[in-house]
């Protein structure tokens, strides 16, 4: 556990000059996120392909889960102990304390509220990078509006910025000039274990109307009883969504063939790609997820899958007839995806589904990112 000081006012911190690097050492490159090492995907991929470039070191909050560790990564982790302006009084000193302590080629930050504050300070002796990957996803509209505004704001702090999209760019009304850092995955080599003719696979949060999907399975099992069919649903919720979708399986009466697992960490998933032939990407079409690339999309496809996905403009931009079908957010919507899939399952090319998203493969994107930063802007 780390030794934290009590927390101060910001007015006692000071800059100190930081220490130089020893010649021929590595360049260090300092990531910034508030989400623990491991749990932000996208994140984890840069530190492990980036690693044999840079001296890296990784300071995110300690949310308590199970640590994930990277050799050549030195992850530091802060106490969320105390009331939410201790926490984050403590976070930023530990910032400080880490800056101070280091000369860095980069510090690269994902964006939390108030991350302005870190080149208001050290704007001048370092080049500190931003990274966007989502606005704010609140169904009330002020809120969302005040959120994007501030993320806005905050980003003219930065020397510079990258983003996931050239879409979610547009909505988030960011003007300046941003790199392009889109989703990947990891292509995976599989030795399909299949027990059923279709056996669908969701990953990700529950807060997306994942019960839609319960409710259209089971208008497809009413009409299909002797279907030979299965669904796996894996992930969290942010309240009591996984009730709802308990009691959507227990209305529909699919117990025999839905699997409700909870949260399973991202390095325990392949076995579960092994026994599914089917992906699904359920992003409501809502003008705040329109532009919002989902990472288990490419990481079915990837896994060589085809995908039922929902017509988001980032969904429609990477599936095809090859490669899935595209559908409404609506239950019925999700029955008539399973019709049309379960006579076409063997129609469908895993190389070819693989090779439609080979630019997304973490190590290109991973290797256009190093020589963004050793180049930086």
């Amino acid at each position: 556990m780390l030794k934290l000081h009590n927390p101060s006012n910001f007015s006692e911190l000071s800059v100190k000059e930081p220490i130089e690097p020893k010649k021929n050492a590595k360049k260090k490159l300092l990531f910034i996120n508030q989400k623990q090492y491991g749990y932000h995907v996208n994140f984890a991929q840069y530190c492990k392909h980036l690693k044999n470039e840079f001296d890296i070191i990784y300071l995110s909050w300690d949310y308590g889960k199970n640590r994930i560790s990277e050799d050549g990564v030195d992850i530091k982790y802060i106490c969320r102990d105390g009331s939410i302006i201790q926490r984050n009084i403590r976070f930023f000193k530990k910032i400080f304390k880490q800056i101070d302590a280091q000369s860095y080629h980069c510090i690269f930050i994902n964006y939390f509220r108030g991350c302005f504050i870190i080149p208001f300070i050290y704007r001048r002796k370092y080049w500190i990078h931003l990274n966007i990957v989502t606005g704010n996803v609140s169904s009330k509209s002020i809120s969302r509006k005040l959120n994007n505004f501030l993320l806005r704001c905050e980003s003219y702090f930065f020397k510079s910025v990258s983003i996931l999209s050239e879409g979610l760019q547009k909505l988030l009304k960011i003007s300046r000039k941003a790199y392009i850092l889109p989703l990947g995955a990891e292509p995976m080599i599989l030795k399909r274990q299949l027990e059923h003719k279709i056996s669908l696979l969701y990953i990700g949060v529950f807060s997306r109307r994942i019960d839609d999907t319960i409710a259209g399975f089971g208008m497809f099992m009413k009409k299909h009883p002797d279907a030979d069919i299965r669904y796996t649903i894996i992930g969290e919720g942010w309240g009591n969504e996984m009730e709802q979708i308990r009691e959507q399986i227990e209305k529909y009466k699919l117990d025999k063939y839905v699997e409700l697992k909870g949260y399973i960490p991202h390095n325990q998933l392949k076995k579960y790609y092994e026994k599914s032939n089917v992906g699904i990407s359920y992003i409501p079409i809502t003008p705040w997820y329109e532009y919002q690339p989902s990472t288990k999309t490419f990481e079915y496809l990837m896994a060589g899958m085809p995908v039922i996905a929902t017509g988001t403009y980032e969904n429609k931009k990477v599936i095809n007839e090859q490669s899935g079908i595209i559908i409404n957010d609506d239950p019925e919507s999700f029955a008539d995806s399973l019709e049309l899939l379960y006579d076409k399952i063997d129609d469908f090319d895993e190389d070819f589904i693989r090779e439609s998203v080979a630019e997304n493969n973490w190590v290109t994107i991973a290797s256009k990112l190093k020589e963004f930063i050793r180049n930086r802007p």
